[in-house]
Formats: C-alpha cells, sequence, structure tokens
C-alpha cells in the first residue's frame, strides 16, 4: 500500500493565520457595540436639520395634537466652546421677562386670531406675530406665548434652558432678547410635557464689525453713533480691554471667553453701563451703549441696560 500524503500550508501561512484570526476578533469587539446602539426602545435624539446644535426627535404619540419631546440635558450649542452658563447675561433667566398680556390689546395680529391653537410661539414683527425674523447683532427683540393651560413654562434656545416660569393658560409677552451673536436662535417651550412650535430668529451683523470676537455699539439718546469714544471691557478676573469706537459708534474687542461688564468714556457724557457674554468661535454682541450729555435732566436719571436698546422692528 502506498503511504498517504498530507498536503502542508505554503510557508508562512502558519504565521498569518493567527494575525487574521485576532483581527477577525477586533473587529468583532468594535463593529457588535456600535450596531446595537440603536436597538431597544430607548428614545433617540435626531440633528437633521439643525446642523451640529442637536434636536430631540419628537413623536405625536400622546393623541391629543400636541407633541410629546424628550431633551437631552447635554448637548452642548456650540462645539468646542466652553459651555453655556445659564446664570450668565445675555439670553438668561436674568434678563428675560415674562408678562401676561394679549396682544390684541396692543393692535398686534397673531395667526388664528387670540384664540388660535395652544402652546404656539412667535416672534414680534411690526404689528404681527410671525414664525421667523431677521435682526441685527445688538437689536431688541419680542417673543410671544400662548400657553394651553396651567404648569411649568419652560423655554429653550436649541437645546439650552434659557428661562423657566410657572404660567396659566393665556399669552405672554417676553422681553429682554437680542442678537447676542451672530447667527440664528431657535427657541421652543415645554409646558404639561407638550411642546411648542419653533421659532427662528437669525442675528445679521448689519454694519457691525466682525473681526474680532466681542463687538457692541455707542449712540446718543437719539440712535446716532458717537464716534471717538473710550470703551472698556472688564471680567470678573480683573482683565481690561479698551478700544476707541469709529465712524458710526462701532467698536470692537478681542477678547477670551468669559463674562465682561462694557463701559464708555468721552468728556462732555455720561454712559449707560452694559454686559455681554463672549463665547469662543463666536462674535458676540453687547447690547447698545447710550450717551447722553452731562447735565441734562436725562444725564441725572439711572438709564438701565434696557432702556439702552429700544425694541426694534424684526425684518
Amino acid at each position: 500500500m502506498g503511504k498517504t500524503l498530507r498536503r502542508m500550508p505554503p510557508a508562512g501561512m502558519t504565521d498569518i493565520i493567527p494575525v487574521l484570526m485576532g483581527v477577525f476578533m477586533l473587529l468583532l469587539l468594535i463593529v457588535v457595540p456600535c450596531s446595537s446602539q440603536g436597538m431597544g426602545s430607548s428614545k433617540a435624539y435626531d440633528q437633521r436639520g439643525y446642523d451640529y446644535m442637536g434636536s430631540p426627535v419628537s413623536s405625536a404619540e400622546s393623541g391629543n395634537g400636541q407633541v410629546s419631546v424628550a431633551v437631552p440635558g447635554y448637548l452642548n450649542p456650540y462645539t468646542g466652546a466652553a459651555g453655556w452658563d445659564a446664570s450668565a447675561p445675555g439670553l438668561s433667566s436674568s434678563s428675560l421677562q415674562m408678562e401676561q398680556i394679549d396682544p390684541a390689546s396692543l393692535g398686534l395680529s397673531a395667526p388664528g386670531g387670540s384664540s388660535g391653537p395652544a402652546n404656539q410661539l412667535y416672534v414680534q414683527s411690526g404689528s404681527n406675530l410671525a414664525a421667523s425674523g431677521t435682526v441685527s447683532l445688538g437689536d431688541s427683540y419680542v417673543l410671544w406665548a400662548r400657553a394651553g393651560g396651567r404648569g411649568n413654562f419652560v423655554l429653550y434656545d436649541y437645546s439650552r434652558e434659557i428661562f423657566s416660569s410657572s404660567v396659566t393658560a393665556g399669552w405672554y409677552r417676553i422681553q429682554g432678547a437680542y442678537g447676542d451673536f451672530a447667527g440664528q436662535h431657535l427657541y421652543r417651550f415645554f409646558l404639561g410635557g407638550q411642546a411648542s412650535n419653533n421659532v427662528t430668529v437669525m442675528v445679521s451683523s448689519a454694519g457691525y464689525p466682525t473681526s474680532y470676537s466681542l463687538t457692541g455699539r455707542v449712540q446718543d439718546a437719539t440712535g446716532e453713533g458717537l464716534a471717538g469714544v473710550t470703551v472698556t471691557a472688564t471680567n470678573s478676573d480683573g482683565g481690561r480691554f479698551s478700544t476707541v469706537t469709529g465712524e458710526g459708534g462701532y467698536y470692537a474687542i478681542d477678547v477670551a471667553s468669559g463674562v465682561y461688564v462694557i463701559s464708555a468714556r468721552l468728556e462732555g457724557y455720561v454712559f449707560t453701563q452694559t454686559t455681554a457674554q463672549a463665547v469662543a468661535g463666536m462674535v458676540s454682541a453687547a447690547r447698545p451703549i447710550v450717551g447722553t450729555p452731562s447735565g441734562s435732566r436725562a444725564a441725572s436719571a439711572y438709564l438701565s441696560p434696557f432702556a439702552a436698546s429700544p425694541e426694534m422692528q424684526i425684518k
């Protein structure tokens, strides 16, 4: 009987096989956990339509025509920037004021009239209430909300909570918002587990300089820009940054992220002060500073930052 010959693997294959098996096991460890993230009944969050800002998925499972939304608390609206400080100046609960008032009593027109759908949010545009608008840096604008019932009203700008208050059914005016950075705001509120519609406010740079991180304007009581005014931004760490306003009263300062008190100085004038929050990677804006000639009756009165920036018409 002849001998049975065994086929031997080519030279080097005995060394390659263990390596291939190791690579295969490594791929299993990576792929399986990733593919399982979409499994189960937990809620997912959808970012479609909101760039990288993040937006929660909504569903109409409640059956009452409203939208139930779960709000993620970990979403940061600015990639690579320091997290928002909800207590800082700008759009925070300390600078927004809410009062119950019917827009019809002020001659304003709302979609559907004063008895329109519940849990609706609008931005004031002239004598109308709209779902979107455009303002310039530093301009003030007004939001309107129609609450469908009693509960805790929570207002968001993207995923950031900026205001909350207990409300009853009815119309509410929300003042204190302004164009604090060049870009888009996306507002919605939640009441009793129900979400309102989205409202967008686009903030354009207009005549403001945008080559530095913090910009603003100094003007007189009539809205005319004041040139040659020394502007100083001071933070809580004692840092001071100064510049001089140019034509039109505009100024711009390159500062680090943080909260700043903005003051102005020009012989013969008394100025209001304002505050601003600079955010890394953004063009942030302070509210306009108003100057009044020294010795005038207006100069002897206290002028708040809100009085310094009258409500502007939204385009």
